[in-house]
């Protein structure tokens, strides 16, 4: 009797091995994408900081896609949807014997991450999730009628995102709480990014007036009104109060100087004793952390739900069910 347990017991393990294995390697993968593109909290501290200044002056030098690249936002996005196959394949090929010891990859890829504070708030809800999207995902296969292939998947990993997106925010939470460097990180880069802008804004303007631009039109809308109020003139007075205006207008409009030293100075002084920064600071680890969790759940809605969605009906369709 104990040999037929033992060696069902075994046989069920010979078959939940390969979905095991699969799985693991998927979230491994998952990891290794985020950690390529070097996603962490200090580079989303610096996005949000110099959020302005990327969509601004960014998308002049580059394109929206390479902005994104740059700043990790694609390979975030990408990780994320290689672990919502991981969990839409435990969905409808559920694991059984070897589920808890999924903790295992999902911690050995902490080395990636240097096992900080976020990673294992991560690693745990990732590991809840797997375990929680497997009785889902049964349960639906059960209940569901209409559309149940694609719906197994974008019901059941839906849910399991939010309980990791939760991880996620409380991880967060915890690390910009204990560690005030980000928030140090956070007000450097936003004067730097300010200044930056006003520097672009400042050449922009300088370079307008050297090439004649603003001269010319600001000439065009005085004479427009000009004509308009005094329509008997002949062309040689209007021609005589537009050499008139633009010698007027060249002596006293001159390209603006920069002591750069003195901008930074001046902006940096103007940020850090603004009521507003001076709020937005107090508040830094809440604010920063459901900033997180908004843009994650907005992902989880749009995108990553409707493609768990499309991953079980394909998985659906592959082991033919």
């Amino acid at each position: 009797m104990e040999s037929k347990v033992e060696e069902e017991y075994e046989k069920n393990i010979n078959a939940e091995l390969p979905k095991f294995v699969f799985v693991s390697v998927l979230f491994f993968v998952g990891f290794c994408i985020i950690y390529l593109g070097g996603v962490s909290l200090n580079s989303l501290t610096l996005l949000q900081a110099n959020f302005i200044e990327l969509f601004t002056l960014g998308i002049q030098e580059h394109s929206i896609f390479e902005v994104f690249v740059s700043t990790g936002i694609l390979t975030t996005i990408l990780g994320l949807i290689i672990f919502c196959l991981g969990l839409s394949y435990l969905a409808v090929k559920k694991l059984d014997k070897l589920k808890y010891f999924l903790i295992i990859p999902i911690l050995c890829s902490g080395f990636l991450f240097n096992f900080s504070v976020l990673f294992l708030f991560f690693a745990l809800g990732l590991f809840i999730s797997s375990l929680y999207v497997i009785p889902l995902g049964e349960t639906y296969k059960q209940e569901l009628k209409k559309w149940k292939k694609f719906r197994v998947g974008s019901n059941a990993v839906s849910k399991a995102l939010f309980v990791l997106f939760l991880f996620v925010f409380l991880g967060s939470f915890v690390s910009f709480s204990v560690n005030d460097s980000y928030q140090q990180l956070f007000l450097n880069n936003t004067i730097s990014s300010i200044s930056n802008i006003f520097k672009a804004e400042t050449s922009n303007f300088n370079n307008q007036i050297i090439s004649g631009n603003f001269t010319d039109k600001f000439i065009d809308e005085q004479m427009n009104k000009i004509r308009e109020q005094y329509p008997n003139l002949t062309e040689e007075q209007y021609l005589a109060m537009e050499n008139k205006i633009r010698e007027n207008l060249e002596e006293r409009v001159e390209p603006i100087k920069l002591d750069e030293l003195n901008l930074s100075s001046v902006i940096s002084q103007g940020v850090e004793n603004s009521l507003l920064l001076k709020a937005f600071l107090a508040w830094f680890p809440l604010i920063m952390s459901l900033t997180l969790w908004v843009i994650l759940e907005f992902l989880r809605g749009i995108l990553l739900s409707p493609l768990s969605g499309v991953f079980s009906y394909i998985l659906f369709y592959i082991f033919r069910f």
